[in-house]
């Protein structure tokens, strides 16, 4: 059996229910994103563009 082959097996079988629940917790995916710095409580918006040109001076 050649190397696809059991990659197309291996995607092929369903994973067991027991497992797919007991590793995902529904806030598992916020508390890792803020281990590693980021904050949801504090969102930085990207600052508004004006509408209208502004020509320099020269």
């Amino acid at each position: 059996m050649g190397k696809k082959a059991k990659l197309k097996k291996i995607r092929k079988e369903p994973l067991p229910d027991n497992q797919n629940k007991a590793d995902f917790a529904p806030d598992q995916f916020v508390k890792n994103l803020e281990k590693q710095g980021y904050s949801f409580k504090k969102i930085e918006h990207s600052p508004e563009i004006p509408e209208n040109r502004i020509e320099p001076q020269i």
